[in-house]
């Protein structure tokens, strides 16, 4: 991705390590040749994909030639230990010098082929000023090599054969095993998997003439599909059956249901809230419009999963200081000891000291969280909020949609004393607005046949309501009222009172109600028990704020109401080390000032823009696993830095007095 800072002609580089793809956008000037002969410099190469290829048979050729290389590594090892034992075991004269040529020979194709990757990297990290846990690795090989080799020639007994293919083999079988793994968390991890594999479905065999339960994944075009109330409609469609009601929330951001006719479309990830539906399946999987979204949200995370937790940050410092203290180590133990020695000793030294948990586990570990967040209905765009995460003291909840359902529906409203153009007018200016009280007016008012106005004017009265002009007349509807019910006359039901202005004047009153989410209470508790400031940060009256703020015990003191979109960002940067809860572009600015920003409510697409994650199942508990794995992730990475630290350290001490030879060093 720093490649069009140093190579003309590239725009941008957008790596997904995912799949090992990259999305490049060149200059017009400039040819596809410019961006593999810009890569090759930095240790890789780069393969054209055509549109809707994948990368599935290079890879298959990559791990072919990685198997090729480990098992070329394993022969020519394996056979040098057994050469070298037998010279252990006392194996002298002609049999030694032949077995040590022997020796030499296999030892030539790992040093060179099998080795052929740690030279790559390191030349690439060399051109582009990086210091990487390769750099000693290639060292290694490479003096050990030499050394051994003019120690032969010379006549010598010290040469290391053993101990330089042995580490190539162990350093290549464990590099091919964590990136198996890291591969099938890849897979397992994807948005899109697990969004779409939850469940079996029913399908219609056409043969037996009923529905028989099949995979989500091997559903097909053209198939026809029963669903149930509450199912999550797994694939964009076509309603076969009559009339379904759909709530398409996961998209459009509207808790509210929407009546589907027959041969509308339907779309993957929908819910059905009617009894049951029959669709016709038009396109499943990434095809969809859904996934779609969610192989954004991949890739917008899959890019910097490789740097996640710091590993190469923390293993380019280890490779430093391991390089200053070889270097004065061999001085002083040669100076002490003799130069074989001190080659010796450093070279265990070296061999030992790899910072692997840093460039392997951290990130390896973050793949691992990533899998358990997508498998709780967690969806992750930044991997860094991990590392964010344990350092929140502070959880800001929006009310409307995070704290409550966000679904208001009308207690009370008498149209009566309202003409069909003043309910025309109130339904056009509310369909220009997005807040729940909204979208409940119109559905009210949607079926009813009504003139609607052209409006003009149209704006967002901030904590208040909306303001348009139609039919030569300026109408406000504004929160606020003369008679709210109380919240226990509506069995448990938040009120609001909206009241209805034409030209300043009050025509007529609404009352609404929300209803608290059942877990509200039960997780602001665990997080106030957990040591977690939580406040309540709303755009809505007082009143009601407070209201929400008692039944689920929020102090008065942690409660703002009445605030801006402005006005929250500056609350919550105020208090720090802050994570915000919203329902997604309603509360952009707020999510984005926080330090984590948590979207619970609204489409999928529009709110992983603003936020660093995204809850599938509107679940405020799930808050709870989100900080859960933020924590188990810093006490992973605090753990493998201090064992890492601890066992080279006492290792490097053993390797440097002498007490640990090569070979067992490379094992």
């Amino acid at each position: 991705e720093k490649i069009p800072s140093c190579a003309e002609g590239i725009e941008s580089v957008s790596l997904n390590m995912s799949d090992n793809t990259a999305s490049v956008t060149f200059t017009p000037d400039k040819k596809f040749s410019s961006f593999p002969d810009a890569v090759k410099r930095f240790g890789y190469r780069a393969h054209p994909l055509k549109p809707g290829e994948d990368t599935d048979d290079l890879r298959k050729k990559e791990n072919r030639r990685s198997l090729i290389r480990l098992a070329v590594a394993a022969v020519c090892a394996g056979n040098i230990m057994l050469l070298s034992a037998a010279i252990y075991a006392g194996a002298g004269g002609v049999f030694e010098k032949y077995f040590t040529l022997v020796s030499f020979m296999l030892s030539i194709p790992v040093v060179t082929y099998c080795a052929l990757p740690f030279y790559r990297s390191v030349a690439g990290a060399l051109r582009s000023g990086r210091v990487t846990v390769d750099i000693p690795v290639v060292f290694v090989i490479l003096a050990g090599f030499g050394l051994s080799a003019h120690n032969f020639f010379a006549g010598s007994s010290a040469v290391y054969f053993d101990s330089v293919t042995a580490f190539v083999f162990l350093l290549l079988g464990s590099r091919y095993f964590l990136k198996s793994v890291r591969g099938r968390l890849s897979e397992k991890e994807q948005p899109g998997k697990t969004f779409f594999s939850l469940n079996r479905v029913l399908v219609w065999d056409g043969k037996a003439r009923q529905f028989f339960y099949e995979p989500i994944e091997s559903l097909k075009t053209g198939s026809r599909i029963k669903l149930s109330r509450g199912e999550r409609i797994p694939a964009d469609g076509e309603l076969v059956s009559h009339t379904a009601e759909i709530n398409l929330a996961v998209l459009t951001g509207e808790n509210i249901p929407r009546t589907i006719e027959k041969g509308d479309d339907v779309f993957a990830g929908s819910i059905l809230e009617s009894d049951e539906a029959v669709l016709k399946v038009l396109s499943t999987g990434k095809s969809t419009r859904i996934g779609k979204i969610l192989d954004d949200v991949e890739r917008s995370y899959a890019g910097k999963i490789s740097l996640s937790g710091g590993g190469d940050r923390y293993a380019a410092v280890f490779t430093l200081a391991v390089g200053v203290i070889s270097i004065t180590a061999f001085f002083a133990i040669s100076y002490l000891y003799g130069m074989q020695q001190g080659i010796e000793r450093v070279m265990a030294f070296i061999l030992i000291a790899c910072p692997c948990a840093f460039v392997f586990v951290l990130p390896l570990f973050h793949s691992m969280s990533l899998k358990s967040a997508a498998g709780r209905g967690i969806l992750i765009r930044d991997p860094g909020i991990f590392d964010k995460l344990p350092g929140v003291r502070n959880v800001f909840f929006d009310k409307t949609g995070t704290l409550t359902n966000g679904v208001f529906r009308i207690l009370k409203w008498n149209t009566g004393s309202l003409d069909d153009r003043d309910l025309g007018a109130i339904l056009a200016i509310e369909k220009k607005s997005d807040h729940p009280i909204a979208r409940a007016i119109v559905s009210r008012l949607a079926g009813m046949d009504l003139p609607v106005p052209e409006i003009t004017g149209f704006e967002h009265i901030y904590t208040k309501g909306v303001s348009a002009e139609a039919w030569g007349s300026v109408y406000t509807i504004t929160s606020g009222g003369a008679s709210a019910p109380a919240a226990n006359e509506v069995n448990e039901l938040i009120t609001s009172t909206i009241t209805v202005r034409k030209d300043g004047e009050p025509i007529s009153e609404i009352m609404l109600g929300d209803s608290l989410k059942e877990d509200a209470k039960f997780a602001v508790r665990e997080l106030a028990g957990a040591g977690y400031g939580v406040f309540i940060v709303s755009g809505d009256k007082g009143e009601n704020v407070k209201q929400v703020a008692e039944r689920i015990n929020i102090p008065g003191e942690n409660i703002f109401f009445g605030e801006t979109p402005e006005g929250k960002s500056e609350i919550i940067a105020r208090h720090g080390r802050s994570m915000m809860i919203g329902d997604g572009l309603n509360d952009a600015p707020a999510l984005a000032s926080a330090d984590v920003g948590v979207a619970i409510q609204g489409s999928v697409g529009e709110s992983m823009k603003v936020s660093d994650a995204y809850i599938l199942n509107n679940d405020l508990f799930t808050i709870l696993d989100i900080i859960g794995l933020g924590t188990a992730a810093r006490a992973t990475a605090k753990r493998n830095i201090v064992l890492s630290i601890s066992y080279n350290s006492i290792a490097g001490a053993f390797a440097l007095a002498g007490y640990i030879t090569p070979l067992a060093a490379a094992v």
